[in-house]
């Protein structure tokens, strides 16, 4: 059953795929990870980053051979760049809190500053951290790099929080599993029972839902037992304010059921104990509501009686990037989708590039769109609603986990099992649909200060660096393929890099 599903998730997105070919041990160290902490700034209409830190974590949790990116899923991404070889050397997709907070009214009239973080395996040498976010148009744009350099003093080791660790469910090497690692909020030092006694919980409805179900040996459950000051959760629309690990609270964007944090950094802080894939925040409180953001966290509460089908249907957010299914005209995430071309996201369809989608699942004489009625239950089409829009949007199935928590339809339950496979220690294939075409031109770090670095596929011609004038303000000889270009001697603001054809834009600013 596992081979049919993934020779039709194939089909139905590319018959012309590449292998992964890059060499974890030439490129990357055994043990441990590099994080960066950044701050993303802005409002409604435009953002940018700032550098925080590097930190140096004991544990890589992520699958050693399928380094590059297969999916292309996310709102945002992270590659990491070998410097001496200018080459790729690994990919992730990923979801923020800060991308939803955009489309608000708030970010409307307010800046705000909001916690990323990007866990990626440890660089034998020099490497740039580059973060994209895509663009209304679907399409992937660098807009912050970092270089990491291993002998740079301020690479930090020290862990913030150490707690003790609970294996929940183990079964094999990080490197071989999705490894999903449970923290706690809300829960004091005196209801630590309690909250493994929930993580158990946790797994049995993991258990009994496919198509984790079949799966569950390609998991591995750690809980980290990080008591809170106080118990329960932050609800401020009624006043209650707790001090707790994570600093959680509902009311989310004024949406009283959306419970998120915005201290990321505690949240990374507190996983770092275990080597993680997937980051499972538990609420101690009994009110209906959770959260969750792919590639990012989940969270749900603990103590509703909804919390088993909340704890997948976030899961389902997190882990495989599957995007809500029902209509919610209130909803400011709507404003997200550009309605002229595919979603990203694997279960919902425009229907501009179907057959990138699902299309393969339809039965033939099956109508498109396929009209809502009892005569196709069960059937796999493109209905009507979905992404919050109850029109311009279609989802595959009448039904399913996204929408109104019946179990997963087909297209979210093979999205789900070609993501657990690309977290294994076998190699899945990188699907030529879901890749565009890297620039020959890079220009990292930006922001810069006293260099850039420029990146070539041919080396022997010269750049022209521009400013918003449009005055060439600097002509260099690019002699190799990575060249180092000083330019303490630019005043600060905004330049273009001209080459080949091709133009990069960064930003100078002081030192």
């Amino acid at each position: 059953m596992k081979k049919t599903i993934m020779i039709l998730f194939a089909l139905a997105w590319s018959v012309l795929s590449w292998a992964q070919n890059i060499s974890f041990e030439q490129y990357f160290l055994n043990e441990g990870s590099l994080r960066m902490d950044v701050f993303q700034c802005g409002n409604a209409d435009s953002s940018h980053y700032v550098f925080e830190r590097f930190v140096i974590e004991p544990y890589f949790g992520g699958s050693k051979v399928n380094l590059i990116d297969p999916f292309n899923f996310g709102t945002n991404r992270v590659k990491v760049i070998d410097v001496p070889t200018n080459t790729v050397i690994y990919s992730r997709g990923y979801n923020t809190l800060f991308q939803e907070w955009k489309t608000t009214d708030e970010a409307r009239v307010m800046e705000r500053c909001y916690e990323e973080s990007v866990s990626v395996p440890l660089p034998r040498r020099e490497a740039y951290v580059i973060l994209e976010i895509r663009n209304f148009d679907g399409v992937f744009e660098e807009v912050f790099s970092r270089l990491y350099e291993p002998n740079e003093i301020f690479n930090t080791t020290e862990q913030r929080y150490v707690f003790p660790v609970h294996d929940v469910l183990v079964n094999g090497t990080p490197e071989s599993k999705v490894d999903i690692v449970i923290l706690p909020e809300g829960y004091t030092a005196g209801e630590m029972s309690r909250f493994q006694q929930d993580c158990q919980n946790l797994v049995a409805v993991f258990a009994q839902e496919e198509p984790f179900a079949s799966r569950m040996n390609d998991f591995n459950f750690r809980a980290v037992l990080a008591p809170s000051e106080e118990s329960g959760v932050d609800i401020p629309a009624s006043h209650i304010w707790k001090r707790t690990i994570l600093n959680a609270h509902f009311d989310t964007f004024y949406i009283d059921r959306y419970c998120t944090t915005r201290s990321y950094f505690s949240v990374k802080d507190v996983a770092a104990n275990a080597p993680y894939d997937q980051i499972y925040i538990l609420v101690n409180s009994s009110r209906y509501g959770g959260g969750g953001f792919y590639n990012f966290y989940s969270m749900s509460t603990s103590g509703n009686m909804s919390s088993a089908s909340v704890i997948i249907h976030e899961f389902g957010h997190a882990f495989a990037g599957l995007a809500d299914e029902y209509e919610e005209p209130d909803n400011p995430l709507a404003l997200l989708y550009n309605l002229n071309v595919e979603p990203w996201e694997p279960n919902i369809t425009t229907l501009v590039d179907f057959e990138s989608k699902w299309a393969d699942l339809v039965a033939p004489g099956t109508p498109i769109p396929t009209p809502n009625t009892n005569a196709y239950n069960n059937v796999v089409g493109a209905f009507r609603g979905g992404g919050y829009l109850s029109e311009g949007m279609y989802r595959p199935q009448r039904n399913c986990m996204m929408r109104n928590y019946a179990p997963f339809c087909a297209v979210c339950s093979r999205t789900i099992e070609a993501v657990i496979d690309a977290h294994s220690d076998q190699p899945v294939s990188v699907h030529e649909t879901h890749q565009l075409p890297e620039s020959s031109l890079r220009v990292c770090p930006n922001p810069a200060t006293d260099f850039i670095d420029v990146f070539v596929d041919r080396k022997g011609c010269q750049a022209e660096i521009i400013d918003l004038t449009g005055t060439t303000v600097k002509t260099v000889p690019l002699d190799h393929e990575v060249n180092r270009v000083l330019i303490t001697d630019l005043p600060m603001g905004v330049y273009l890099l001209r080459t080949n054809g091709e133009t990069k834009k960064f930003v100078k600013q002081s030192l």
